[in-house]
C-alpha cells in the first residue's frame, strides 16, 4: 500500500529542489552588463566588422572571426574556440571555450552591441573542471608535436621536447590535451605522450638543479634524449650525469652531452630587481623610460635592458619572451625576476610588472612606480590587479 508523504517531507523535498536550482543558477555564467563605455569601445570594431549594417544572424561566423582577430591578443597564446548558432526565435546560443573570464564577458558584450540581445551563453572558461587536480603534465616521449586542432586537417604549432612542462586546459575526446607548452603557445598534444601530475608533483619536478641536454643521446634503442631537453638532475657520477625522467625513470648521460644548471644566475636577477627598485616613486608617464617618468612596460624594458636584455617596447610584445612559469590558476612557481602580465577589462594584455618574491611585484601605475602584493593580508594588496593576472614568463633560468 502506498504511503502518502508527510507535509514535513514535502517541504524538505521542495526546499532541496529549490536549493539545487539556486546553486546551479549561481554556477552559471553571470551575464555581463553593457555600459555606455562598453558600447563606445565595441562600436569602433563593429563599424569595421559590419560597416553597412544592419547586423545579420547569417553573418555570425564572420563576427566571431573578427572578434578573435581583433580582440584576442593572439590565439597562439590564448585558448579561444567559440561557435554561435542563431535560433528562429531570435535567440543565439554561444558554445565552445575561452581561457579567461574577461574574454567571455567581452564576447557577450560585443554580441549585444551588435544587436543580439537574447544570448544563451554556454561557453566554458578554462581550465576545464573535468581535469580535476591534475591540471599539469610533462612530455614523456622524446618529443611530441603540438597542433592547432585535434583533427587530420591540423597544422603544427610547436614541438614539445622530452620533459617539457605542460599547463593543461582541456581533455579532448579525440585523444589530445589542449594545453600551454613551455613557451606559452596553445595547442593540442597527444594524450599518450603526456604524463599528468598535480601541482605538488609538478613543482617537485621543475624545482632544483636541471639538466640541459646539449647533444642527442640514445640512452637505449627506445629512449632518445634530444638536444634542448631540460630534465631534472638526479646526481652526477665520474663520467655521467643522472637525469630523472618525468615518469620517475633514471637515465645516465655522458657529461660531455649535457650541462647542469643549478638555478644560479650569477647575480643578474638581483641586479635587474635593483634596476627596477631604483625607479620606485618615479611618476607614471605613458611611453616613458626614465626617472623623469616611466610606464609599466618601460619599467620592465629598462630594468632588463640595463643588464643586457633587449626587450620589445610593449607588454603585449614582451609576453612572447621567456618560458611560461605561471598562469592565472598557478602562481606557486613564481621566482624573483619573472615578468608578469595582466589583462585589461576587455581581455587583452594591458599591463606588466616584475615579480619580487614573497608574493610582491613592482609595477608602474598612476601615480608612480610602486610595490604591489598578491597576498590579501598585505597592505600593498590590490584585489583588482591580482584578479587580472594572466601569465608569468621567465627570461633567466
Amino acid at each position: 500500500m502506498a504511503v502518502c508523504p508527510s507535509f514535513r517531507t514535502i517541504v524538505i523535498t521542495v526546499c532541496a529542489l529549490w536549493l539545487s536550482v539556486s546553486v546551479q543558477a549561481q554556477q552559471a555564467p553571470v551575464s555581463p552588463t553593457v555600459t555606455s563605455a562598453d558600447r563606445a569601445y565595441f562600436e569602433r570594431f563593429i563599424k569595421i566588422a559590419e560597416p553597412e549594417g544592419p547586423r545579420r544572424p547569417d553573418r555570425l561566423p564572420q563576427y566571431i572571426e573578427f572578434f578573435k582577430r581583433e580582440m584576442i591578443n593572439d590565439v597562439r597564446l590564448f585558448a579561444f574556440d567559440v561557435q554561435v548558432e542563431p535560433h528562429a526565435d531570435g535567440q543565439i546560443v554561444v558554445r565552445g571555450y575561452v581561457e579567461f573570464e574577461e574574454n567571455r564577458s567581452a564576447l557577450i558584450k560585443y554580441l549585444r552591441c551588435l544587436g543580439f540581445d537574447r544570448v544563451d551563453d554556454r561557453t566554458e572558461v578554462l581550465p576545464s573542471e573535468d581535469l580535476g587536480p591534475r591540471q599539469f603534465g610533462f612530455v614523456k616521449a622524446a618529443h611530441s608535436l603540438s597542433f592547432d586542432r585535434p583533427s587530420a586537417q591540423s597544422e603544427v604549432v610547436s614541438d614539445c621536447l622530452l620533459g617539457s612542462p605542460l599547463y593543461l586546459l582541456k581533455e579532448m575526446e579525440e585523444g589530445y590535451y589542449l594545453c600551454h607548452s613551455d613557451e606559452g603557445y596553445v595547442g593540442y598534444v597527444a594524450a599518450n605522450d603526456v604524463h599528468r601530475v598535480d601541482a605538488k608533483q609538478f613543482a617537485r619536478y621543475v624545482n632544483g638543479p636541471r639538466m640541459f641536454v646539449r647533444k642527442d643521446w640514445e640512452a637505449s634503442e627506445t629512449r632518445l634524449l634530444p638536444v634542448g631537453s631540460r630534465l631534472k638532475c638526479a646526481g652526477r657520477e665520474q663520467d655521467n650525469s643522472i637525469v630523472e625522467l618525468p615518469t620517475g625513470e633514471r637515465v645516465a648521460i655522458p657529461n660531455d652531452r649535457c650541462e647542469i644548471h643549478d638555478g644560479n644566475t650569477n647575480g643578474r636577477v638581483e641586479r635587474i630587481l635593483d634596476n627596477a627598485q631604483g625607479l620606485l616613486g618615479t611618476g607614471y608617464l605613458w611611453g616613458g623610460k626614465t626617472s623623469q617618468g616611466v610606464d609599466c612596460s618601460g619599467l620592465v624594458q629598462v630594468a632588463f635592458g640595463a643588464e643586457g636584455f633587449n626587450l620589445p617596447r610593449d607588454s603585449n610584445q614582451q609576453v612572447y619572451l621567456g618560458a611560461l612559469v605561471g598562469t592565472r590558476w598557478y602562481r606557486q612557481g613564481l621566482r624573483p625576476g619573472d615578468t608578469l602580465y595582466f589583462l585589461g577589462r576587455h581581455g587583452k594584455i594591458r599591463h606588466t610588472g616584475i615579480y619580487q618574491g614573497n608574493g610582491k611585484y613592482i609595477e608602474s601605475v598612476r601615480p608612480a612606480v610602486q610595490i604591489t602584493s598578491f597576498n590579501p593580508e598585505d597592505e600593498d594588496y590590490n584585489a583588482r590587479r591580482a584578479a587580472s593576472f594572466a601569465f608569468a614568463k621567465r627570461l633567466l633560468d
